[in-house]
């Protein structure tokens, strides 16, 4: 217990303090020229039995949040929605051809999308697992995310996963980071891991996040319950 409790006595310590490190300003210099990547956003399946009240709608919300994350950047070109459905119709493609390799390449070319993402999700026993992948159209390659939490948390689970999927995309394309994150970029962030149950690196989000934004209640609530649990 003792050693437990030193070993979190530096975190406690910031909750209490909340002080905010300076965040360095980036140099002033000539960006590069970027080559803008063009990307499709799907609607995510349904892979639960029937469809209850609670996930009614989240196929498209997903995909909805999802561009909004990406959305205004100059590097990103999306497919709008309408666009994208009238291919699918041309090709006849359904979710199952999609999950193909074939089925991907054939509508990323069509499209002209260098980028795929897509998913599904699975609601059983108040308990909701979002699973999403992005798909590389050229060589085929696809790397996936997930989150779980509960039904009652949809809103929180919708927000955290397409903030995950868009920074899993910068990443993956190797395109610069976007404005400077707040205090509540950090929340979700570190409510994602707390869900994935990484409770250390959650910890370390929530702690970031009252360092911008000391009066971020939720986070510090999150924050004191995971110390709370740490040292029990």
């Amino acid at each position: 217990m003792i050693r437990r409790f030193d070993l979190f006595l530096p975190l406690l310590l910031l909750l209490a303090a909340c002080a905010a490190a300076p965040v360095a300003a980036p140099r002033a210099g000539l960006a590069p020229e970027r080559k803008v990547l063009t990307v499709a956003v799907l609607e995510f399946e349904d892979h639960g039995i029937g469809q209850p009240v609670s996930t009614q709608g989240l196929g498209r919300t997903l995909a909805d949040r999802i561009s909004e994350q990406l959305a205004g950047r100059p590097d990103l070109r999306l497919i709008d929605r309408e666009s994208l459905q009238k291919v699918l119709e041309e090709l006849s493609l359904t979710s199952l051809d999609i999950a193909d390799r074939e089925g991907q390449l054939r509508l990323g070319k069509l499209l002209g999308a260098q980028y795929l993402i897509m998913g599904g999700y699975t609601s059983l026993a108040g308990g909701l697992r979002i699973d999403g992948r992005i798909v590389e159209v050229e060589r085929g390659i696809a790397e996936g995310s997930s989150l779980e939490g509960g039904v009652a948390e949809r809103t929180l689970l919708e927000k955290s996963f397409s903030k995950q999927m868009a920074e899993q995309l910068t990443a993956k394309a190797g395109l610069p980071m976007g404005a400077t994150k707040t205090g509540q970029d950090f929340f979700l962030q570190g409510l994602a891991l707390e869900q994935s149950n990484n409770n250390q690196k959650a910890l370390e989000m929530y702690q970031k996040a009252l360092a911008i934004d000391p009066r971020h209640h939720e986070a510090r609530e999150r924050m004191e319950n995971l110390l709370l649990k740490e040292l029990q």
